[in-house]
């Protein structure tokens, strides 16, 4: 190989490994989600009265095909706290606070309550620790639903530093206007069913009651273990994981009673 074929290949090993790196690079890291949600009047009577707004945070972090979405509780007395008990029925630090759903969002896993999530086979997997034994983990999977009455806005506008498009969509019958982008190496969003196109990522959202925005993308390294389901996870239906934290929210009102 002569000198200039030897500088050639030297250049475009350059060049690609640079394009490897930057490539890796954008398969690892965090987005960093802002989350309100109107709560009801106090007495629930529906009356004029305007509710309390909850705002909490939340950290989705990927890596190698995997990600999980983390929760920073409200301590209602000023700031977030993130070392307390979790909910009961919860298990973890992915519990939401009260008025979320229950972990899900108003409804069915891979809502912002968080979870784990896998990026490959485009599934949810939400976690489920009993409180009276901590070092079990149960999980359901959920696959990641096509979003219903989509309508393709023709506007634009840049979220956390991507190009994002706008589409409505109405999921439970409650129907949020979406921002979402395709810049990023990987499907992905907070509310299932809420993604317009298969290869796009939410990073805005709301409707009447709540809405979602993505504050930052950080590309950085995540631990893998960071983002994967503890070794001795036992897989469970969708059924069996409602009544595990029906049975567990019930023991707990249970004990409150006699308090």
């Amino acid at each position: 190989m002569n000198h200039l074929s030897k500088t050639l290949f030297g250049a475009a090993l350059i060049a690609f490994t640079g394009f490897t790196a930057q490539a890796q690079e954008k398969n690892s890291g965090v987005i960093d989600y802002e989350l309100s949600q109107k709560m009801p009047p106090r007495g629930g009577d529906g009356g004029d009265e305007e509710g309390q707004v909850i705002t909490i945070k939340q950290h989705f972090f990927f890596a190698a095909g995997h990600g999980k979405l983390e929760t920073e509780r409200p301590n209602f007395g000023g700031g977030m706290d993130r070392q307390g008990p979790p909910p009961p029925g919860e298990g973890g630090e992915q519990g939401p606070p009260p008025g979320f759903g229950g972990g899900r969002f108003r409804g069915g896993f891979g809502m912002m309550g968080g979870g784990f999530v896998d990026l490959q086979s485009h599934k949810y997997l939400q976690t489920f620790t009993k409180p009276d034994d901590s070092t079990k983990t149960y999980f359901a999977e959920e696959d990641f639903r096509p979003a219903k009455d989509v309508k393709p806005g023709d506007k634009t506008k840049k979220i956390a530093g991507y190009n994002c498009k706008k589409a409505t969509v109405t999921v439970r019958d409650e129907t949020y206007t979406v921002w979402y982008t395709t810049d990023l190496p990987f499907s992905y969003s907070p509310v299932n069913g809420l993604l317009p196109e298969p290869n796009g990522v939410v990073l805005a959202a709301e409707s009447d009651n709540r809405s979602f925005t993505a504050k930052k993308v950080d590309f950085k390294p995540i631990p893998p273990e960071k983002v994967s389901l503890p070794g001795n996870a036992e897989k469970v239906s969708e059924e069996e994981m409602h009544k595990m934290r029906q049975e567990a929210r019930d023991k707990f009102r249970d004990r409150q009673n006699r308090n």
